[in-house]
């Protein structure tokens, strides 16, 4: 995985940098999103507390904000971003992350996770576990990174854009965890197939146009979505989409797909493709359900056209050494 540009780490409340800050960007907004918290949220405010702690000992600055609806989580983001604070920690899910990330990446502030929600596939994706104590770790630790992004039509987002059996297996789990044993994910994958019906699709990615009648339609910029590793050839700062998508509607194999994909076994193959491109374009778009970063989400019109944003956020990464 590449290495970031640029790293700054925490020291004597100073980061390194070639100018310190001025006071009024030497302060950590902590933004925590119940209306996404999955995690209890006594447990998630004393993890978010640590957090503050830990930054407060270190020199910072640290304001804590708790929400429950997304209009007021909107607000206090871009309130944060307004008082140019130094970074904005957003503490939720993935809707949660992409929300804040938008409003982060244009106004080119740094961003931190607390991974409080139902699967976490972007912070998951990004650090290889999904701990909200790894997240308090990575903060204090100071490091940074770029990742990048995607336009959907015009719709930022940051981990994938999916449709076929994938919103059908989320709407079957509703508020329950996802199941531990690859059997259980089979079946809820069966019963998905089941509700779920193959569409003539024309796809193009970059140059190269195709037609598909696929059970399976994503397109990911990081590799992890429901906890699953579907795309493992994802990378989170490499300019590439991934397109992971089966040819023929073929029903008898998704089942053992997914069971495969729990057990981290599937090898793509004729049957269930991945392909990179910088710009993947979907016809038609209508009369499918898609699911963006673990979220509904309706496209008006018959095409979809999605580009990257290269190395648009700016995110608190793992050590060097700790990269994997």
């Amino acid at each position: 995985m590449a290495q970031p540009q640029k790293r700054q780490q925490i020291r004597g409340g100073r980061p390194q940098t070639r100018k310190s800050p001025s006071r009024t960007k030497r302060a950590y907004n902590l933004v925590i999103n119940f209306a996404e918290c999955w995690k209890d949220q006594d447990d998630a405010l004393r993890l978010a507390k640590a957090l503050q702690q830990k930054l407060k000992h270190a020199g910072w600055d640290c304001y804590l904000d708790t929400v429950d609806d997304w209009d007021e989580f909107e607000k206090k983001v871009s309130s944060a971003i307004r008082q140019k604070s130094y970074a904005i920690v957003v503490g939720g899910g993935d809707g949660s992350v992409r929300t804040a990330a938008a409003l982060v990446a244009r106004a080119k502030r740094l961003m931190g996770i607390l991974p409080f929600g139902q699967f976490n596939n972007i912070f998951h994706s990004l650090y290889g576990d999904n701990d909200p104590e790894l997240g308090i770790e990575i903060i204090t630790d100071g490091f940074q990174q770029r990742i990048d992004a995607g336009l959907a039509n015009g719709t930022f987002f940051v981990g994938s854009l999916v449709s076929g059996i994938v919103p059908s297996m989320m709407e079957q789990l509703g508020n329950n965890k996802y199941p531990r044993l690859a059997m259980s994910w089979g079946k809820m994958a069966a019963k998905a197939v089941d509700e779920t019906m193959p569409q003539s699709t024309v796809i193009k990615v970059d140059s190269f146009t195709f037609e598909a009648q696929p059970l399976l339609l994503q397109v990911h910029l990081l590799p992890r979505l429901m906890s699953l590793r579907f795309a493992s050839a994802a990378g989170f700062d490499d300019g590439r989409l991934v397109l992971v998508y089966d040819k023929n509607g073929n029903r008898d194999m998704m089942s053992q797909y997914i069971r495969d994909l729990r057990k981290d076994k599937y090898q793509y193959n004729d049957g269930i493709q991945m392909i990179r491109g910088t710009r993947i374009s979907i016809r038609p778009a209508e009369g499918r359900k898609w699911i963006m970063d673990s979220d509904p989400v309706e496209f008006s019109g018959n095409d979809i056209s999605i580009e990257v944003l290269n190395k648009a956020v700016r995110v608190f990464g793992l050590k060097p050494k700790d990269k994997k």
